[in-house]
C-alpha cells in the first residue's frame, strides 16, 4: 500500500513549491512598487485639485467682494426708516414695506446680487420673523455678534440646508433683537467655477463633491448626505481609507467675521487600481499551480481516486440499504482502516438510535402532557380575570353585557381588517378584560354618579396601569396591550402614554374603537343610550368630546362599511 503522507509529500513538492516561491516574489515586489507608486499620485493629485479649489475660492471672494462694495450705503440708505417702521408697524407688516423699499432699489445698486430679505433674528441666531424664501429658515447657523458703533457687519454664508450663497448683514435693534438683511448673491459669479473644478479628471480621481453642509452638495442640484461630514471633520484634513477607495476631506474658510467662521468642504474619491492588479497576480498564481498539479498528479493520484470510488459505491450502499457492505480490497492502508472504524461506529448508532427513538417517544408524551396542563391552567387563568372584569364592570355599567358586546365586536373588526386567525382569536378572547384594572379603583369614584374632580379622575385614568398587577404574566401580552392602551387616541391625545399612530398596538386600537362605540350607546345614570345612527355620526364626524382623530382611520373605515352588521350584532347581545 502506499502511504498517504508520502503522496501528499511528493504531490506537494514537484507542484507547489516552484510555482508558489517564484510567483509570490514577483507578486510581493511588484505590489510595494505599485503601493509606493499609487500613495505618491494621489498626494500629488490632490495637492493639485487643493490648489484649484483655494483659487477658486479666492476667485469667488474677489467677485463677491466688487459686488458689494456699495453694499453699506445701500443699506444705510433706508436703515432709519426701516427701524421707524418697526416701531409703528406690527413686526410682519414692518418686514413686508422694507423688502418692498430695498427691493426697489436693488437693481440700481448693481449686477451682484438678485434678491433681497428681510429677518428679525435674535443674538443665538435663531429666525424670529422674516419675509420671502428666508421666511422658511429657523436658524442661520451662527450666533450674532453686537457690532462696534457705526460699523454694518457682513458675513458671506449659504442659506441653512440650501445651496443658496448670501451676504449677511445686520445691525442691534432696541430690544436687543437683530435686524437681519439677506441680500442672494447672482448664483452666475460662482456656478461655473464651481462645476468646472467638480468635473475635473486627474488621475485616479473618481469624484470632486463641494459641500456647504453635510447634505446639500453645491456641485449638484439634489441631496447627498455624506456620514463623515454629518459626525463633524477632527482636523480640516481628515483621510477614509477603503479597501477599493481612498477618500480626502477638507474644510475651508468660505468667509469669517470676529468668531464666526463659514465653512466650505472639499470631498474627493480616488478609486484604486491596485485591487484589479493583485487580482491578476493571483489568477496567475492559480493557473501555474493548476498546470503543474494537473501535469503532476496524474501518475500519482490514481490510488486515492480508487479508493474514493469505492468509498462512493460504500456509502451510496449505505444510503439504499442502511448497511454498511463487506470491506473491499483497498490500494490505501488508511483507507481500509478508516473503512473498519467506520463499520464499527455504524453498528453502535444502529443501537443508539433505537435507544434515542424509545427515549424521543417517552420525551414527546411528557411534552404533551405539559402543554396541556399549561393550557388548562391558562384557560382557568383566563376564566378568573374574565370573571374580575364583570364585577368591575358591575360598579360602573348597568348590565355585565358591555364585555361580551366588546368581545363579539373586537373579534368582527379583527377579521375585516385581515389580521391572522391566531391574532383574532387573542382578540377575541382577551378583550373582556380591557378595564379589568377597575378592580383596583375605589368604589365610591366608580359608582359616582356626578362629574368626577379633577383627582378623581386622575385616579380612575389608572385603571389602565392597574391591569398590570393582573395580567403582566407570561401568554397574557396581548391582554395587557389592550388594557394598558385601549385609551390612548390614535392622534396622541390619549392616557397613560400619549402614544401616536401605530406606537398603538392594533389590538388596542380595535377595543378602543369598540368601547367608544358600546359606551355611547350603552345607557347610563347620568346619560341615555346613542341610536346606532347618532353614534356612527359621532365617531364619524366628532362631537367636540369624541373626534374621529381619535381612532385608526383603517378602523373608521371598517366601521363606516359594516355599520349594519354591527348594529345587528350589537342588538343581539342586548
Amino acid at each position: 500500500m502506499v502511504d498517504t503522507k508520502g503522496l501528499k509529500t511528493k504531490i506537494l513538492k514537484r507542484n507547489v513549491t516552484i510555482a508558489l516561491i517564484s510567483t509570490i516574489i514577483i507578486a510581493l515586489i511588484a505590489l510595494i512598487w505599485l503601493q509606493v507608486h499609487e500613495i505618491k499620485n494621489t498626494e500629488k493629485s490632490f495637492e493639485t485639485i487643493d490648489r484649484a479649489f483655494k483659487d477658486v475660492l479666492d476667485s469667488l471672494s474677489r467677485s463677491i467682494s466688487l459686488s458689494t462694495e456699495g453694499l453699506d450705503s445701500f443699506i444705510l440708505t433706508n436703515l432709519q426708516l426701516s427701524k421707524t417702521l418697526l416701531k409703528n408697524l406690527d413686526t410682519q407688516s414692518a418686514l413686508n414695506e422694507i423688502e418692498k423699499i430695498y427691493e426697489s432699489s436693488l437693481e440700481k445698486f448693481g449686477t451682484g446680487f438678485v434678491d433681497i430679505d428681510i429677518a428679525i433674528v435674535n443674538r443665538e441666531g435663531n429666525v424670529l420673523s422674516a419675509t420671502g424664501y428666508f421666511s422658511n429658515v429657523r436658524k442661520i447657523g451662527f450666533k450674532l455678534d453686537p457690532p462696534a458703533e457705526n460699523e454694518l457687519p457682513k458675513i458671506n454664508a449659504f442659506v441653512p440646508d440650501t445651496t443658496r450663497l448670501v451676504t449677511y448683514s445686520w445691525t442691534v435693534l432696541q430690544d436687543e433683537n437683530y435686524l437681519l438683511f439677506v441680500t442672494y448673491i447672482d448664483p452666475q459669479l460662482y456656478k461655473g467655477l464651481i462645476h468646472g473644478l467638480s468635473s475635473l479628471t486627474i488621475a485616479s480621481v473618481r469624484e470632486v463633491a463641494i459641500y456647504v453642509d453635510y447634505q446639500n452638495r453645491l456641485d449638484r442640484s439634489s441631496r447627498m448626505p455624506d456620514e463623515i461630514i454629518a459626525k463633524g471633520l477632527k482636523t480640516d484634513r481628515e483621510v477614509i481609507r477603503q479597501p477599493l477607495e481612498l477618500t480626502i476631506y477638507k474644510r475651508y474658510e468660505l468667509s469669517k467675521y470676529k468668531d464666526v467662521k463659514i465653512p466650505i468642504y472639499l470631498k474627493i474619491k480616488f478609486q484604486s487600481n491596485l485591487p484589479y492588479i493583485v487580482l491578476t497576480y493571483l489568477l496567475i498564481f492559480m493557473i501555474t499551480v493548476v498546470i503543474f498539479t494537473y501535469i503532476s498528479t496524474r501518475s500519482t493520484i490514481k490510488p486515492f481516486s480508487s479508493d474514493m470510488e469505492k468509498l462512493g459505491t460504500a456509502v451510496r450502499e449505505i444510503g439504499n440499504t442502511g448497511i454498511l457492505p463487506p470491506a473491499s480490497n483497498f490500494m490505501l492502508k488508511e483507507t481500509q482502516e478508516f473503512y473498519e472504524t467506520l463499520s464499527a461506529i455504524l453498528q453502535e448508532l444502529s443501537a443508539t438510535m433505537q435507544e434515542l427513538e424509545a427515549t424521543n417517544e417517552e420525551l414527546e408524551k411528557s411534552y404533551n402532557e405539559i402543554a396541556a396542563k399549561s393550557e388548562e391552567f391558562k384557560r382557568l387563568l383566563l376564566s378568573i380575570s374574565e370573571k374580575l372584569a364583570i364585577i368591575a364592570e358591575g360598579y360602573d355599567e348597568d348590565t355585565g353585557h358591555h364585555i361580551y358586546r366588546v368581545k363579539l365586536l373586537s373579534r368582527y373588526l379583527a377579521e375585516k381588517l385581515g389580521l391572522d386567525e391566531e391574532r383574532v382569536e387573542e382578540i377575541h378572547m382577551f378583550a373582556s378584560l380591557h378595564d379589568i384594572g377597575k378592580i383596583f379603583v375605589p368604589k365610591e369614584i366608580l359608582q359616582k354618579p356626578g362629574k368626577l374632580t379633577s383627582d378623581e379622575w386622575a385616579v380612575m385614568k389608572n385603571h389602565t396601569i392597574y391591569a398590570k398587577k393582573i395580567l403582566d404574566v407570561s401568554g397574557f401580552e396581548k391582554a395587557l396591550n389592550i388594557a394598558l392602551y385601549h385609551h390612548e387616541n390614535y392622534d396622541g391625545t390619549g392616557y397613560p402614554f400619549g402614544l401616536v399612530g401605530e406606537e398603538i398596538p392594533i389590538e388596542a386600537q380595535i377595543v378602543k374603537l369598540v368601547d367608544v362605540y358600546d359606551a355611547l350607546r350603552s345607557e347610563r345614570p347620568y346619560k341615555k343610550g346613542f341610536t346606532h345612527e347618532e353614534t356612527l355620526r359621532i365617531m364619524l364626524e366628532g362631537d367636540g368630546r369624541t373626534l374621529p382623530s381619535h381612532f385608526s382611520p383603517k378602523l373608521l373605515e371598517i366601521l363606516k362599511e359594516h355599520a349594519d352588521k354591527i348594529k345587528k350584532l350589537w342588538e343581539e347581545i342586548g
